[in-house]
């Protein structure tokens, strides 16, 4: 006999479970894989509880959901039947099914993207399928075409807009285990703030400043947590390690490489299902381990200065002509490093509030339906803007001769 799950949660309090099927869904191998991914890819190497999971956020954004729904029903009677209900609750629990180890970083070495791997999962992997298709033939293509934004419903606005349960929940997670205060704001009040109205969900204009302190935190997450120069920095040394092991993997070195890897180093394009849910972070971090000793000094040094906390030196500023470019690589040539794997840099966008096409929609007392940016000042006041760093081993900046005092002139744009 069923029995409600209760889990107890740090964001939430508790994730309450009432439907078997998405009991059975959570316990699915592809799902628990997610407890061995770092939410925050490689985050904790700045902010040192960063050690939640995409398992908890996947939990805490089904838990998001179902309270959303809960009060639409009881706000002004949900829209939608059972199926509906089960393919919103699916979608908020599965839709990071298909991230892999560092996440974003591993996507842009291996050309592969987490989009289209929770696609592929969703619809190849056997035990995720067949609980699926427990609901009918075309629930899992359904499903996967809500996460790719192919529909204009209800649940779509819910699960993929600028006010989704997916945000709500890790904004909330994140600052809560990276330990910032900037990141929080009134969920319960958000949440009961909601409506419906020209079959879409709207918020009601007395939640503005309510909604103002989500599009903040939101923007604060991401320049203070998200975009910080150490995690940055963290992941453009992951993505080194990777292009060297893969450069090295081509050549026939010899490298120790695990089976799953080594599947994407051959064919991206080309790997099974069953082969990427074999990786996850435990995977990468074994070899990296096995990395630090190999015959290759440049990978050797880089896998230790990730496994050590030896990052590289992240400086703000205006990226390099080609000029600046070209002395700073032979100033890392003459120090010894390989300035193909010492000397990168990296724009990073700021995000803010993007309202053209898919503004969050606010519902005024007098029946209209306006949007935030015409309704808030401080909303329309947010500009999205880039940042470019330039990342080098500290060695190239901290040490003593004229090569140093070069490098030193060309970064900081002092005379040498």
């Amino acid at each position: 006999m069923w029995t409600n799950k209760v889990l107890k949660d740090p964001v939430h309090d508790e994730v309450l479970v009432e439907d078997p099927w998405v009991w059975r869904l959570i316990n699915t191998a592809a799902v628990q894989r997610l407890r061995r991914i770092h939410q925050l890819g490689t985050s904790y190497l700045t902010f040192h509880g960063a050690e939640h999971s995409r398992f908890t956020h996947s939990l805490g954004a089904y838990e998001t959901m179902r309270r959303v729904l809960l009060h639409l029903e009881q706000e002004c009677g949900w829209p939608g039947d059972e199926r509906d209900r089960k393919l919103a609750l699916a979608a908020a629990l599965l839709h990071d099914v298909g991230h892999g180890p560092f996440s974003h970083t591993f996507e842009s070495v291996y050309d592969v993207h987490h989009e289209q791997w929770t696609r592929r999962i969703l619809l190849e992997d056997p035990e995720l399928r067949g609980l699926l298709d427990e609901v009918d033939e075309t629930f899992a293509v359904d499903l996967v075409g809500l996460l790719q934004k192919q529909s204009d419903s209800v649940i779509q606005q819910l699960i993929t807009s600028q006010l989704d349960v997916d945000r709500m929940d890790y904004l909330l997670r994140d600052a809560l285990h990276t330990g910032v205060s900037y990141g929080r704001f009134e969920l319960a009040r958000l949440v009961r703030s909601m409506t419906l109205a020209d079959g879409q969900v709207v918020l009601k204009e007395q939640a503005v400043h309510t909604v103002e302190q989500y599009i903040l935190a939101r923007y604060f997450m991401y320049t203070q947590v998200y975009l910080h120069p150490v995690t940055i920095g963290s992941d453009v040394l992951v993505g080194q390690i990777l292009r060297r092991a893969g450069e090295l993997w081509a050549q026939g070195a010899g490298l120790e490489m695990p089976e799953p890897l080594a599947a994407l180093f051959v064919d991206s394009g080309r790997v099974s299902v069953a082969a990427y849910l074999e990786m996850d972070e435990s995977t990468l971090l074994y070899a990296f381990r096995r990395w630090t000793k190999c015959d290759d000094p440049v990978l050797a040094d880089l896998a230790r200065r990730f496994v050590n906390r030896r990052l590289f030196a992240a400086v703000t500023r205006p990226e390099p002509d080609s000029a600046a470019w070209a002395a700073l690589r032979t100033a890392a040539r003459a120090l010894g490093f390989h300035p193909d794997y010492y000397v990168c840099g990296r724009s990073s966008a700021i995000a803010a509030y993007v309202y053209r096409g898919e503004g969050i929609p606010i519902l005024k007392t007098d029946g209209s339906i306006s949007e935030l940016s015409r309704e808030s000042r401080i909303v329309r006041s947010l500009i999205p803007d880039t940042e470019y760093r330039l990342f080098l081993p500290k060695e190239m900046l901290e040490g003593e001769g004229p090569v140093v005092e070069r490098v030193r002139s060309l970064v900081y744009g002092h005379k040498a």
